[in-house]
């Protein structure tokens, strides 16, 4: 016998689920293991034949003749009444399908069918469709409320995508809203509005830890219907992050949790009074306890469980920058001013934090000639300190009240952390935002698991789910940071994986290349570590560190930092997200400096004023993504680039830099705007005076860009180097000088310079070679450009005036160079030739009789061959007889 079932008071998502695992399991009883909740016993009062017609009572089964138990909506054998006592009897195949998170008391299948989800039928909906399996109209209405009523018509916070997608299935299969709506609808009888009132009027807040948890409790003499309808029901009339409600009926006492925050987890609170269900959401049934008992021990279950939403660990600043009390004041000044902080610890020779100096007394002492003096006679001494589990509350009393700029966080005596104005600030910011109701128009942190789902594909979405997994056995931090981000934001295609560690990358390199079984290559004066997998993609792994400049323009100074610090050695800002890779975050977007806000306005903005004084190849990069994105230029970012270009930065900047750069800018997919752009900036003259983009070298460009796209359209597996391509039209009007001083200034090597001089010639001479068009033949075409690269030959296309010439190339490029004899030397060796000169011009003599129509196959090939062959012969018998 067959038998499907699910949990006591069952309610329309466990009925829609036995209702669907009939249709895998045809031969199946329906049977419930106890009463159902009071909406689904209505429904099942009027229900149509086709769904109450296979519902057996459970008394009228003999559960000694059951071989398979099919177990829908839960896996725990306290939820499954009389039927617990067959599990694991032998003979007893018991399959489950639940959407629950484990408990203690789970049930373990034969087959199991588990994903967390809003409603189980959504799992079931799933599986029907793999089998290809539809369900009429009718089921597909009763399946819909199961949705809807486990969701909360999707308004719960453990709503799934799967739960949406399944309910479009429903409506699909012809589920009947006006049927669903009637059924899920509820009226309050009397008896539940008394309730609902105790609730209302003995509702309290209890904050712990920055959470608000909202408890009530209610009291009646017999059992209402629903209290977990009820208690949703207060949802809307109090402003709180998860609610705990106690409902006394008769001799039993009822517990419903919510929860819409992780650092409550209602399952795991109910599972204290032997209840479960999902961390947003869990019940439990209390026995032999006293209403003021079951709240008291709550209470206290609360407290303890409840982590803090925000502690000292969660905002600190790590690695901690440190002085010895023994560094001089000149010392301190050059430690503050390279961090760009404005106070640091000072430690004692044991790594003991002893005090704090700030920015405000260094000035001071260096103003009174005190910078040889050591810092331990100026610093703080009497300063307050936290450990890494204190909340915000207490970081508020000591930063705010207690007017410390800088406060350190400590573990076992040691600096583990610093946590400043500005940190606490900023998620205090965002506290009352969330508080106050004040519209952030793009929170700082968002989730976006889902977006990298469907952005990536799927073999690198799973490569950084296992950085994550790693990350936690490793003790350290993960980041994917860089373009990607920017790019998976502006839904736009990148798939290059740059991460960033917090802590020592290339250990974590060296463990993730062994976990992935992949090539590691390690930089160990920077930290950094590429891994390259088995088909060639590469990971970029990166120790979180910091730059600083010890000349403007020259080669930044590295050293081992924090995440917040790696993202401002950045660019600009719309470069400086990173999504955190850890289990426990995974998708967390970090955004310290403002980057979505920017990405919305379309803006690129720097960092800090320094920017271009420190990089000022930064300037033409800005210029590529402002013309890539069709962003524009902050207003301050503007102002800077104008103060770089009229300081000669440019002019003095080291050339690997700026060659990096222009390479870049030549290579987009449409140069020009970019190029107009850095004209009209006048960053272009200020690399180099006699650096033009006048009219003739902009109508170039433009004709450059049509060769390349039909080129592309070719889809040849030939690349071209693009931005080679533009740089000819640049330097086409120069003298050789004058291309080598632009090449220096351009930042491009000697053999580029070369190449550059060369290849200019080499199309001037074979543009000379079509000076007669009318009588060239394939061959003299091929004969002309086949010594050309292919940037030469495309630069040639792009630079004629003459449609002749243009299709002559185009012929070339696509068809003619391609062109192979069909005879080879080896063949001609068989008919008697000897190798030497005379078979080479015997075979470019058939190749060009090929290219011009002459000689069509093989056969023709050879006959052409053996009168070359007779000639020969025949000469050399003249000059045999002639020396006779």
């Amino acid at each position: 016998m067959e038998v499907i079932t699910s949990h006591i008071q069952a309610d329309f998502d466990a009925f829609a689920s036995m209702v669907a695992a009939r249709m895998l399991y045809p031969e199946a009883m329906l049977v419930f293991p106890g009463a159902q909740e009071k909406n689904l016993r209505d429904y099942l009062v009027n229900a149509p034949e086709e769904i109450s017609g296979h519902i057996i009572k459970l008394k009228s089964i003999n559960l000694e003749e059951i071989t398979r138990l099919i177990v829908v909506d839960t896996r725990q054998l306290s939820r499954i009444g009389d039927f617990s006592r067959i599990i694991g009897r032998q003979g007893v195949e018991v399959v489950i399908y639940d959407h629950h998170p484990s408990s203690d008391d789970d049930i373990q299948g034969n087959i199991e069918h588990l994903r967390e989800l809003g409603s189980n039928i959504a799992l079931m909906i799933d599986i029907l469709k793999e089998k290809g399996l539809s369900p009429s109209p009718v089921q597909a209405t009763v399946m819909a409320m199961g949705v809807y009523e486990d969701t909360g018509s999707l308004l719960f916070p453990s709503t799934q995508p799967e739960d949406c997608l399944s309910l479009a299935d429903l409506l699909r299969w012809g589920a009947d809203l006006k049927e669903i709506s009637h059924a899920i609808v509820r009226e309050l009888s009397p008896e539940q509005v008394h309730v609902l009132d105790q609730l209302i009027k003995n509702a309290y807040v209890l904050h712990v830890g920055g959470i608000d948890v909202l408890f009530t409790r209610s009291e009646s003499a017999v059992y209402v219907e629903d209290f977990a309808m009820l208690v949703h029901k207060l949802r809307g009339m109090f402003e709180a992050d998860a609610m705990f409600a106690l409902g006394l009926m008769g001799e039993r006492i009822y517990l419903v949790a919510r929860s819409t925050v992780s650092q409550v987890n209602a399952s795991e609170i109910a599972s204290y009074f032997g209840g479960g269900g999902h961390p947003t959401a869990a019940a439990a049934s209390i026995k032999d306890s006293t209403l003021d008992q079951a709240e008291s021990k709550l209470i206290k279950i609360i407290k303890k469980e409840t982590r803090p939403r925000i502690t000292a660990r969660d905002i600190m600043t790590f690695p901690v920058i440190s002085l010895g009390m023994n560094a001089t004041i000149d010392e301190a000044s050059a430690v503050l001013n390279r961090y760009n902080i404005n106070a640091v610890i000072v430690k004692s020779r044991d790594s003991r934090v002893v005090g704090l100096i700030s920015r405000q007394v260094v000035t001071r002492a260096q103003g009174h000639n005190l910078g040889g003096s050591m810092i331990k006679d100026y610093m703080i001494r009497d300063f307050k300190f936290v450990h890494g589990d204190a909340p915000i509350w207490e970081i508020r009393t000591l930063v705010i009240d207690g007017n410390q700029r800088l406060l350190p966080v400590i573990d076992s005596k040691v600096a583990i952390g610093v946590i400043t104005r500005t940190d606490l600030m900023r998620i205090m910011h965002e506290k009352m935002a969330k508080v106050e109701g004040i519209e952030q128009r793009m929170p700082q942190k968002k989730i976006l698991r889902g977006l990298m789902e469907e952005r990536l594909p799927r073999e690198l979405f799973s490569i950084l789910l296992q950085a994550g997994s790693l990350a936690a056995t490793q003790g350290c931090n993960v980041y994917l940071v860089g373009g990607i981000v920017r790019d998976m934001i502006l839904r736009i295609e990148n798939f290059d994986i740059d991460l960033v560690v917090e802590g020592d990358g290339v250990v974590f390199a060296k463990a993730f290349s062994s976990w992935l079984g992949a090539r590691c290559a390690v930089h160990e004066k920077y930290k950094t570590a590429v891994i390259t997998l088995e088909d060639g993609t590469h990971l970029d792994i990166a120790t979180a560190r910091l730059e600083y400049y010890k000349n403007p323009g020259g080669f930044p100074v590295v050293e081992q930092s924090t995440l917040k610090l790696d993202l401002y050695r950045r660019d600009f800002t719309i470069n400086t997200m990173a999504i955190c890779l850890n289990s426990q975050r995974f998708g967390e977007l970090i955004d310290f400096f403002g980057a979505q806000r920017d990405i919305k306005e379309k803006r690129i903005r720097v960092l800090h004023a320094m920017s271009f004084v420190e990089d000022p190849s930064r300037i033409l990069r800005a210029v590529r993504f402002e013309q890539r994105y069709g962003f524009s230029l902050g207003k301050q970012t503007s102002s800077l680039v104008n103060s770089a270009v009229k300081s000669g930065l440019l002019r003095d900047m080291q050339g690997r830099r700026i060659s990096h750069e222009i390479r870049q800018m030549l290579s987009e997919d449409n140069p020009l705007k970019g190029m107009d752009r850095l004209r009209d900036l006048g960053v272009l003259s200020a690399i180099h005076p006699e650096l033009l983009f006048d009219a003739g070298i902009r109508d170039n460009f433009i004709q450059i860009r049509e060769t390349l796209l039909w080129f592309n359209l070719l889809y040849t597996r030939e690349t071209c180097s693009a931005w080679f391509i533009y740089v000819l039209a640049l330097i086409d009007h120069m003298k050789p000088k004058k291309v080598i001083a632009i090449s220096e200034s351009l930042g491009l090597t000697n053999e580029n310079a070369r190449r550059i001089l060369s290849s200019k010639a080499n199309v001037n001479i074979l543009l000379k070679g079509f000076v007669t068009v009318q009588d060239l033949s394939p061959s003299d075409i091929v004969r002309i450009l086949e010594k050309a690269d292919l940037e030469e030959t495309l630069y040639a296309m792009s630079k004629t005036k003459s449609p002749e010439v243009k299709a002559m190339i185009s012929s070339y490029i696509t068809t003619w160079r391609y062109y192979k004899p069909p005879i080879t030397g080896k063949d001609l060796l068989s008919i008697g030739f000897i190798r030497g000169k005379y078979l080479g011009d015997c075979l470019r003599l058939i190749r060009d009789k090929g290219l011009n129509g002459e000689i069509r196959d093989f056969n023709e090939a050879v006959a052409f061959a053996q009168t070359m062959l007779l000639g020969q012969n025949v000469s050399k018998t003249k000059q045999l007889t002639n020396k006779k």
